[in-house]
């Protein structure tokens, strides 16, 4: 397998440049809250019902 090392040191300095943008402009939370949007569905369980704490 070869890697082009040029492209994959390009976008990883691409992220962290937006990174840093979006941190000093306050708004990295948005970005964060679109990768939520584009990850894959995940089931979380609990052990607490909510039908429970009516009773």
């Amino acid at each position: 397998m070869k890697i082009n090392w040029h492209k994959l040191i390009t976008k990883i300095f691409f992220w962290l440049l937006i990174e840093v943008v979006l941190n000093l402009i306050d708004i990295d939370n948005l970005a964060n809250y679109s990768e939520f949007l584009l990850m894959s569905k995940v089931t979380v369980e609990s052990k607490y019902s909510i039908a429970g704490e009516f009773n």
